[in-house]
């Protein structure tokens, strides 16, 4: 099964070509590194991947409405400050928002999804505590775990993860 496909994707940052012809497809099982230089576009072709920058060609994920997209991929970019006092717990439990309808409270299905996210980057001992007052490593877990509890077939992570 195709979880997705990319089709001559091409972007320009400050009037200058960054990539362009891009194709390929990933199929399910598959793991895919991009690795290149500091400066090459990594970064940048997974954000036009995702839609999160004006691209040329298509990306089957950017073509999706956001609510399909975020069940289908988690993204963990590069930037990763949590700057507001949220536990670690709610933190984890926004990777459950694709999954419900707007202002649904989070079924046991959904939180017994949460509780393994957590147990599996062991932040039991950091469940209630501030997100924003954990170290960086800390805070990285507790990103990746949210990404866990997601629960999609894609998951991409810029460098630093």
């Amino acid at each position: 099964m195709t979880l997705m496909s990319v089709q001559n994707l091409g972007i320009s940052l400050r009037r200058r070509e960054v990539f362009k012809g891009i194709s390929f497809e990933i199929q399910e099982g598959e793991f895919v590194g991009l690795i290149g230089p500091n400066g090459a576009g990594k970064t940048s072709l997974m954000r036009a991947i995702l839609g999160l920058l004006p691209h040329d060609g298509s990306s089957s994920l950017a073509a999706m409405s956001p609510r399909q997209r975020a069940r289908t991929v988690a993204w963990m970019p590069q930037s990763r400050e949590i700057a507001w006092p949220v536990s670690v717990e709610r933190i984890v439990a926004l990777g459950r928002l694709p999954h419900l309808a707007t202002g649904q409270r989070m079924p046991l299905a959904d939180q017994v999804r949460v509780d393994a996210a957590i147990e599996r980057l062991g932040l039991e001992a950091y469940r209630q505590r501030a997100a924003s007052r954990l170290s960086g490593g800390e805070q990285a877990r507790a990103l990746i775990a949210r990404s866990l509890a997601q629960d999609t077939p894609v998951l991409m992570a810029s460098n630093g993860f």
